[in-house]
C-alpha cells in the first residue's frame, strides 16, 4: 500500500518459484528515483543496495531489485536473493556530464 507513495505507479506480478506461480514481483514502470537522478549510479548505489539490505535485515526477506537501465522501470523480486555478481554494478554510466568529467567512463 505504502509503494505507490514512495516510488510511484507499480503493481504485482506473478513469477514462478519452485513450480508454483506467485504474487512476489513489484514492477515499477517508471522508478522516480531513477527518473530524477538521471544516474545509474546513484540507483545503485543510494537505493538498490540499500533497500535490498533494509528489507532482508528488517523484515527477514531476500529481495532482488533489478532495474532497467532502458526504459527506466524496476523489479522488486520478493524471495530472491540478489545474485553476488550483480549486473547492475558492471552498468555504465549513461549521462553525458559523467563520461565529460570522467572521459574513461
Amino acid at each position: 500500500m505504502f509503494f505507490p507513495w514512495l516510488i510511484g505507479q507499480c503493481e504485482v506480478r506473478k513469477s514462478e518459484i519452485k513450480g508454483k506461480s506467485e504474487k512476489n514481483v513489484v514492477y515499477i514502470p517508471k522508478c522516480r528515483f531513477l527518473e530524477s537522478t538521471n544516474c545509474v549510479g546513484m540507483c545503485t548505489n543510494l537505493c538498490k543496495i540499500p533497500s535490498q539490505k533494509f528489507i532482508q535485515d528488517s523484515l527477514g526477506m531476500p529481495v532482488y531489485m533489478v532495474p532497467n537501465f532502458e526504459d527506466m522501470s524496476c523489479e522488486m523480486i520478493f524471495g530472491q536473493q540478489p545474485p553476488l555478481d550483480d549486473p547492475a554494478l558492471k552498468q555504465p554510466c549513461y549521462h553525458k556530464s559523467c563520461n565529460d568529467i570522467n572521459p574513461s567512463m
